[in-house]
């Protein structure tokens, strides 16, 4: 027996089928396997496996599935061959009072449930879990009729930086499910043309030479055009290429850290303390200069309402919810050229869109000044070639283990560094940012890119 079935929404990309790899208990052998959009007998996957370049046959246990070993990502549902049938392996179920919320859909047949802030589909005529809760969010779309008139139930999800779309062929919830770059968390630059290719290409090779010479996990550089405040390059680069979001030009990849001096300088206006107020004998320009983070975390504490204080320092030093990306970033210093005016590039052609008065012309009097760099009071930055004059900043926030919650034991760092130059007459705002699973790292060894970086963009 063969079924095919063609959907046109789910023609778009290779399918995800999400299940729990590493289950044991054995539910019911069926007589098909969903590999793309297309439902084959078991007799035909060796066909179908030639064509389909994510699954693969282990030869010994006769499993097939298509996962990302080096990673543990599901990338499709896994099936035992046994005596002639495929087993589909089962997902971990919970009992529905375990779950935080239970929302019915429109097909009663289906809840949308939630646990510990994820989500699942649940069977509620079936009491069992058809999905694994693992989705952020989650909404149930529409009931259809395929052409065996067995009814589908569809929902949109979204997990990671994908965005999708499962189907639920009833009654035996066989799942089909289409994954995609959610365009809420991964830039695309097919559209852009105010890239500049020749310039795109040096920073590349830069980038590279870099991550590999300093034995970086991740590193970003972002160019802008400061006077037209056009994207001019983008790079992303991981020194492990095979992961699934390597190279990708994410919405959320690191924390907001260089943003510091700008909710410092606007705290301070909101108590009506000027820079050279004093805290503990050192002057409020003198500590945002030299990046002393206590005095920064106070001003800031001084300045907003404790939750808004809290919820900001967050946002600068979160390292396992990166807030913001190094293209908003540089989009943030750049507005110091246009005078507080954010010009901010849409990706698309070389259209940009515009937000007026940002900063009132007391922050930003009081930014140019904490920002300009004078390497006696900003030590972080000694390391910057004097070829030209910056309106900059450095930072580095550790990065802890996920499981150490009061982050006690640091196992790596972010470096990042933003910057106008030259500052009298701005030609480019760049901002350059890397990760690294070590500690044994500082805000200087940006100079192997930043220095090489902006010799060549003054030169051309």
């Amino acid at each position: 027996m063969k079924r095919l079935f063609f959907w046109n929404v789910l023609a778009l990309a290779a399918i995800m089928l999400p299940a729990n790899l590493m289950a044991q208990e054995v539910i019911e052998p069926v007589d098909s396997i969903w590999i793309d959009t297309v439902a084959v007998d078991y007799n035909d996957i060796d066909e179908v496996i030639e064509i389909v370049d994510t699954v693969s046959v282990d030869e010994d246990d006769m499993i097939v599935d298509s996962v990302l070993t080096e990673t543990g990502e599901i990338v499709a549902d896994t099936f035992r061959l046994s005596d002639g049938e495929i087993w589909k392996m089962s997902l971990p179920q919970y009992d529905l009072k375990e779950y935080e919320w239970v929302d019915i859909c429109y097909n009663p047949k289906y809840a949308i449930v939630t646990k510990n802030n994820r989500k699942g589909i649940y069977d509620l005529e079936l009491h069992r879990n058809v999905t694994e809760v693992v989705y952020r969010d989650l909404w149930f779309s529409k009931q259809t009729m395929a052409e065996d008139s067995a009814y589908i139930s569809l929902f949109y999800a979204t997990m990671g930086i994908k965005r999708g779309i499962i189907s639920l062929y009833e009654p035996d919830n066989n799942v089909v499910s289409i994954w995609m770059d959610d365009p809420d968390e991964v830039y695309s630059l097919e559209d852009c043309s105010s890239i500049d290719n020749r310039m795109t290409k040096y920073v590349r090779k830069l980038l590279d030479a870099f991550i590999k010479q300093q034995q970086m996990d991740n590193a970003q550089i972002v160019i802008l055009d400061a006077k037209s405040g056009q994207l001019k390059s983008w790079i992303s680069l991981d020194a492990d290429m095979e992961k699934e979001d390597a190279g990708k030009l994410l919405a959320h990849s690191c924390t907001a850290s260089l943003t510091k001096p700008f909710h410092a300088v606007m705290a301070l206006e909101n108590e009506g303390l000027s820079l050279d107020s004093l805290y503990h004998g050192i002057s409020y320009r003198n500590g945002i200069k030299s990046l002393n983070n206590e005095l920064i975390h106070q001003a800031i504490f001084r300045g907003y309402r404790r939750s808004a204080a809290e919820r900001k320092w967050e946002e600068l030093t979160d390292s396992h919810n990166p807030s913001t990306s190094p293209f908003i970033m540089a989009v943030g210093y750049n507005s110091l050229v246009h005078n507080g005016t954010m010009i901010i590039p849409t990706m698309k052609a070389d259209s940009v869109n515009v937000e007026e008065n940002v900063f009132s012309e007391t922050n930003l009097v009081n930014l140019r000044d904490v920002l300009s760099i004078n390497r006696h009071e900003s030590p972080q930055l000694a390391w910057l070639s004097d070829m030209t004059n910056w309106l900059g900043y450095a930072t580095m926030e550790n990065i802890y283990a996920e499981e150490d919650k009061d982050r006690v034991t640091p196992v790596g760092a972010q470096i990042q560094f933003a910057g106008v130059f030259p500052a009298d007459s701005p030609r480019y705002t760049i901002c350059v940012v890397a990760d690294k699973q070590s500690t044994d790292v500082s805000t200087s060894v940006l100079q192997d890119v930043v220095n090489p970086l902006t010799k060549w963009l003054l030169k051309n």
